[in-house]
């Protein structure tokens, strides 16, 4: 079964712009229940992801971020944290947004959508065009969710 028949489509996917401030992005996931948007141009063009986890990472000392520090209980300078995150939250996308995404085409089976899943550790791909616009997304649960029925 290729991906292009199980996946989310675009028209059914919330997206965000590089200009699109962090904070509105924030409430849209909020508001969503995500924790992740794709981010693309205004012609539709896959430009990357903004991940909740992408924004806190961006806020935290990169000692912490890289795993140098085993214990943060006595890190300096966490205090600061909730000020630079307050000062992402104001800033646009394209600063925080992950640009080297991953991403399947809408004809790959999803026996290599899986086995990608397990390389990278991901739970959700999206699926570009060979022209590099979003046309979707799809996700190991909705990969289970279609084996279950």
């Amino acid at each position: 079964m290729e991906v292009k028949s199980i996946m989310t489509t675009l028209s059914d996917m919330k997206v965000i712009y590089p200009d699109t401030q962090v904070k509105e992005a924030v409430r849209i996931m909020l508001s969503a229940n995500l924790t992740e948007l794709p981010v693309i141009d205004r012609n539709g063009i896959f430009l990357g992801e903004l991940s909740m986890r992408s924004i806190i990472c961006e806020a935290l000392p990169t000692y912490i971020v890289d795993g140098s520090l085993k214990n943060v209980n006595f890190s300096p300078g966490l205090f600061k944290f909730e000020d630079k995150l307050r000062d992402l939250l104001t800033a646009e996308v394209r600063l925080v947004m992950k640009k080297n995404i991953r991403t399947l085409t809408p004809s790959i089976s999803t026996f290599g959508a899986v086995t990608l899943f397990s390389i990278s550790g991901d739970e959700t791909a999206y699926i570009v065009e060979k022209d590099g616009r979003l046309v979707g997304a799809v996700s190991i649960s909705v990969i289970f969710k279609r084996l279950v029925e």
